[in-house]
């Protein structure tokens, strides 16, 4: 339906400040053989249709087209490049909160919008300037780094701890820093993430966690997390993995106990998929 939707009358974008705009795409697919090989990709699935697009996208790149996958997640571009051989797959991720409201039209609810991309391991030659002028001719902000890790794990210290205590609160962001049991959770899910990363190797500020607090407040207090929509809508199909998944597999592999995490992977529904 979203597909008809675009093709029939574009994309309908609507903005933070309730302005709209209508996006008329030169093309709209459902499969990518169907349309030329690409210079770059943005991969903007959910974390459950990521081997399936990943899969299909296979059939269709070249040598050296570029893919930008960013999903939630804090090892989304390690799971694209190990499928993806020829391929530049670069690390990135975007800070926004932004749903589908119908078919054909896109709500960008709050956050900045911002793309952070940085070198790929499999072409550090690759010369970000053409995708980095098309945003700003956009109107997108983006940013290119070095070493884009610490601000795909920043990402996941907010995106992932919020996402799991509202799914299971039910409460909106505003709410859970309201609330002093919740918030405290949050805080708690937030440093046991933050502990995975540092056990990465990954460059974190020693006030990580008081700093993911103190971003989630500059959300509009009823923001809800895409997880949470999911959730509440008793979708077959949520992110669980990307979230409480990825906590758990990694806390075992650090040696990192990660309880609270754990506590509110169980407490989830089992409408969903499992982790």
């Amino acid at each position: 339906a979203h597909l008809d939707a675009i093709k029939n009358d574009g994309l309908t974008f609507i903005g933070p400040n309730g302005e709209s705009r209508v996006i008329r795409p030169t093309a709209a697919a459902n499969d990518p053989q169907s349309l030329p090989p690409p210079d770059l990709v943005l991969l903007c699935v959910k974390g459950y249709d990521l081997d399936a697009a990943v899969e299909s996208l296979s059939r269709t790149i070249i040598a050296g087209t570029a893919v930008l996958p960013p999903l939630n997640g804090a090892d989304i571009d390690e799971r694209v490049r190990s499928r993806l051989g020829g391929a530049v797959v670069l690390p990135g991720c975007i800070y926004i909160s932004a749903y589908i409201e119908a078919p054909g039209r896109v709500r960008h609810a709050a956050g900045p919008g911002k793309i952070v991309l940085g070198t790929s391991p499999d072409a550090p030659q690759w010369d970000p300037a053409p995708f980095l002028d098309a945003c700003r001719a956009a109107e997108v902000p983006a940013e290119w780094r070095s070493d884009p890790a610490p601000a795909i794990w920043e990402k996941f210290l907010f995106i992932a701890p919020f996402s799991l205590v509202t799914a299971v609160s039910g409460e909106p962001i505003g709410g859970v820093l309201q609330n002093e049991q919740l918030r405290e959770d949050v805080r708690r899910i937030i440093t046991e993430t933050a502990a995975l990363a540092r056990g990465k190797g990954v460059a974190l500020s020693e006030d990580v966690v008081e700093e993911t607090l103190e971003k989630a407040a500059g959300f509009a207090p009823e923001t809800r997390t895409s997880f949470q929509r999911d959730i509440a809508a008793g979708s077959p199909r949520d992110e669980r993995d990307i979230f409480a998944g990825t906590i758990l597999r990694l806390g075992t592999e650090c040696g990192v106990a990660t309880p609270v995490t754990r506590s509110y992977a169980d407490s989830l529904p089992q409408t969903g998929a499992t982790s």
